[in-house]
């Protein structure tokens, strides 16, 4: 992956291209942002551009051999450490060369991917994913052989954070690499890393992705309109893999069903009627017809809407919202209390966690219904 491919980001860009050209690569580098910024296709970007042979000012050339092993994932100094889970068809322990395969077609099918996303096109189940200390182990052993083209070692871990504990295993090997050694840790989560591991990385701390980028982004992949475009990117709020699960989902009825759901909710607890349950129940069997990718897609859109609902109580404007959504938001943010913004989002955060781990949406959307429902019923006097 050259840096030209990688969406917005452009001082980053400018700043790796500057530790390479001036010869000032940090021998553990670790770059840390929210997911979907772009991390991963950095990292990729960068070390393709080490082991250019014909590198520019600006850019990997993209042609040598070296570039067209990068770019297909192959290069036999590159090494990649990410999540994951133990085999049912293997003895052992879990690996990361298990699933060589799996990754490099996940990254050539999205570098902007989750770790769910990861996990579900491994199969994972209910399994969490992590990096043990097998795989600790086989990182140093790797990176004491000898480079097969006399060019960088370079050892990516994505989520590094996956680590734990284990990744006290690595300090000596952070802090003293073998030469022409760098090390690249993809973080999103910087809470979870060890302070020792912290301390023996130079930290580049990369922000979401601009809505302009993605938007442009969009455009140059997809056969898109402007203005679907503009609307996806501002409710993915930087994160590139959003913007993508909206291309592919139904994301542009998004609004009037987040507004059915919520007067449901309210009707549900301040006027309990067996008509308004119904309307809720059907909304429920609606909703729950539209899969588990969209109910995602749908969650993701309803905490953008009330993130910008608690900007604009807070402000009096918002520079996201238009048309109907603004007007509904505006009605709503008159009425709710900053605690009740927080309160709605956890609700929600949570059920999307459960979403991706395939709750039953009825049952799940019925349950935290009843809690929206106490949330307005303790805030609201009325809603239309």
């Amino acid at each position: 992956m050259k840096f030209s491919d990688v969406i917005g980001q452009s001082e980053i860009k400018t700043k790796l291209i500057g530790m390479v050209q001036s010869g000032k690569i940090p021998h553990a580098l670790m770059l840390m942002g929210p997911e979907g910024n772009g991390n991963l296709a950095l990292a990729l970007a960068l070390a393709q551009y080490l082991q250019c042979e014909n590198k520019t000012p600006t850019d990997a050339c993209g042609t040598c051999p070296s570039c067209l092993r990068n770019q297909k994932f192959i290069h036999p100094d590159v090494h990649f450490t990410f999540p994951v889970v133990k085999r049912e068809d293997k003895k052992g322990p879990a690996v990361s060369a298990d699933y060589i395969s799996e990754w490099r077609s996940a990254l050539e099918s999205n570098v902007y991917m989750s770790y769910n996303d990861w996990l579900q096109s491994i199969v994972a189940e209910n399994k969490q994913g992590n990096i043990s200390a097998d795989e600790c182990r086989q990182i140093i052993h790797q990176l004491s052989l000898k480079t097969y083209e006399n060019s960088y070692k370079i050892q990516i871990i994505w989520l590094a954070e996956y680590l734990g504990h284990e990744g006290n295993i690595l300090l000596k090997v952070l802090e003293e690499p073998p030469p022409d050694t760098v090390f690249i840790l993809v973080v999103e989560n910087s809470e979870l890393m060890l302070n020792t591991i912290l301390s023996r990385t130079q930290i580049i701390k990369t922000p979401p992705i601009a809505d302009a980028d993605v938007q442009e982004g969009l455009l140059s992949r997809f056969e898109l309109d402007e203005g679907s475009a503009r609307r996806i990117a501002r409710i993915a709020d930087g994160n590139m893999n959003a913007a993508l699960d909206m291309m592919s989902g139904e994301e542009g009825t998004n609004d009037k069903r987040l507004h059915q759901w919520l007067v449901c909710c309210f009707n549900l607890k301040m006027k309990p009627t067996s008509a308004n349950t119904k309307n809720l129940l059907d909304w429920i069997e609606e909703t729950a017809k539209t899969g588990r990718e969209n109910q995602k897609i749908f969650l993701k859109y309803a905490m953008f809407f009330l993130r910008e609902c608690s900007l604009l109580s807070h402000t009096g404007h918002s520079q996201k919202l238009e048309g109907e959504e603004l007007k509904f938001a505006t009605g709503l943010s008159g009425r709710l209390q900053p605690d009740s913004y927080e309160a709605l989002l956890k609700i929600l955060s949570r059920m999307h966690y459960y979403i991706e781990r395939n709750a039953n949406p009825k049952i799940l959307f019925m349950s935290n219904s009843i809690r929206i429902g106490g949330v307005f019923a303790g805030e609201l006097a009325e809603m239309e």
